[in-house]
């Protein structure tokens, strides 16, 4: 057997034979993970609890952001009916500190699409509703919604999982799904009223405004993985408020 990372304690002070060797034969899922103080049990927690509980990938280190939209939770973090075509989902950035879950940034925001193009998708099969879970699936680049408004947003460049509503119902109980490209971004809802997604979203994972959006962004690009590579795909879960 091969000698592990938590056997090098023959090798103090520096990097000798046995610990290159140990450290190129260890694979990831040896090395263990960062302890996270879970002891606030606040919404911070909570979300943290629910991603372990999932076995989703959680970013430790400070300065490595962790992107997570809670539907029908508010702003406010407390919960709420999940109202259709209602801003009424959070989209939250969330990073490590000192073994502490932190929230960095929050804003009110949609994952789902709003009545219109519920009611006239863009694909005879039904508007797209992703389906939650865990994606390592953006990049930063621009937006453009129907030639007007470009800014800069996630956009998405690997598959995700996604619920076509072709019965209109506005949910995914019974809904077919799919797995693909929809160009499900992550940009910003035009300023819209709160009570109404309007053409904000067709499925797209949407901050209410552009001044919370520009916010998100301006926070997600100073990720040390990012600043080290502006290729770097960010990762974002996905996550029903009522199962926290």
């Amino acid at each position: 057997m091969s000698p592990k990372i938590n056997g090098l304690s023959t090798e103090k002070g520096f990097l000798g034979k046995i610990t290159a060797k140990a450290l190129i034969e260890t694979s990831p899922d040896e090395v263990p993970p960062r302890l996270i103080d879970l002891s606030k049990n606040d919404i911070a927690a909570k979300i943290i609890k629910y991603m372990q509980s999932k076995r989703y990938q959680i970013s430790t280190e400070e300065q490595n952001y962790n992107i997570v939209y809670v539907e029908g939770m508010s702003e406010n973090l407390a919960l709420n009916n999940n109202k259709p075509n209602e801003f009424n989902d959070v989209r939250v950035v969330l990073e490590i500190v000192k073994s502490v879950p932190t929230i960095v940034g929050k804003w009110e925001g949609t994952t789902e699409p709003g009545t219109h193009y519920t009611i006239n998708p863009i694909n005879p099969d039904g508007a797209v509703r992703i389906a939650f879970g865990q994606y390592k699936s953006w990049r930063v680049g621009t937006h453009v919604s129907s030639g007007a408004d470009p800014h800069e947003a996630l956009l998405q460049v690997e598959d995700v999982s996604v619920f076509r509503d072709k019965n209109k119902d506005m949910i995914r109980t019974g809904d077919k799904l799919f797995t693909g490209l929809f160009g499900i971004n992550q940009n910003w809802g035009f300023d819209l009223p709160r009570n109404n997604i309007g053409f904000a979203s067709a499925g797209s994972l949407v901050a209410r405004t552009r001044a919370g959006h520009r916010e998100f962004m301006k926070i997600i690009k100073q990720d040390k993985r990012f600043m080290l590579s502006s290729s770097y795909t960010f990762l974002t879960t996905i996550i029903p408020g009522d199962e926290l």
